[in-house]
């Protein structure tokens, strides 16, 4: 009867042992995540353009990274594209402005993005190479369409990520 019980005691803990191991796995795999990301929702599905979108982050390493855009709209947008004005700012100081030009629908008018109903997911990457010195960034983006304000715009974010 002793063997018995001292094999049942073996066995939890050992059950217990790896329980604990796999939980300190997921906590390590879930903690070295090397991500940011940001979002930003427009009040009644409208972006204004005075209405600037800014995001600031901290960067440790002087890697390349990758921006990845998110934009999400619904079936009220009425456009085939996407321009934004992007402003990159490190310490105080513009390091980068420039025009990006996205695709929201096909050429027959098709949306691109994932989404069901009426709402439309839209990611859109970019390879940050600018992003050489440590400290704190600042990403200001604007819309650069014609219609203000611009309608079927419900959010947009970003994630920056290493690239590896």
């Amino acid at each position: 009867m002793k063997i018995f019980i001292d094999r049942i005691i073996k066995i939890l803990f050992m059950r217990i042992y790896m329980l604990l191991l796999f939980f300190c796995c997921v906590i390590i795999i879930f903690s070295c995540n090397n991500s940011q990301s940001f979002s930003h929702s427009f009040i009644d599905n409208r972006w204004h353009f005075e209405d600037s979108v800014v995001f600031t982050c901290d960067i440790e390493h002087k890697k390349n990274y990758n921006l990845e855009l998110f934009f999400r709209n619904n079936l009220d947008y009425p456009y085939r594209n996407l321009y934004l004005f992007v402003e990159i700012h490190n310490n105080q100081k513009m390091i980068k402005i420039d025009t990006l030009q996205y695709p929201i629908t096909d050429k027959y008018g098709k949306w691109l993005g994932r989404g069901l109903g009426k709402t439309r997911d839209n990611y859109f990457l970019e390879e940050l190479k600018i992003l050489d010195q440590s400290g704190e960034y600042k990403f200001i983006f604007t819309h650069g369409m014609r219609i203000n304000p611009l309608i079927g715009s419900n959010a947009i974010g970003m994630k920056i990520t290493l690239n590896d």
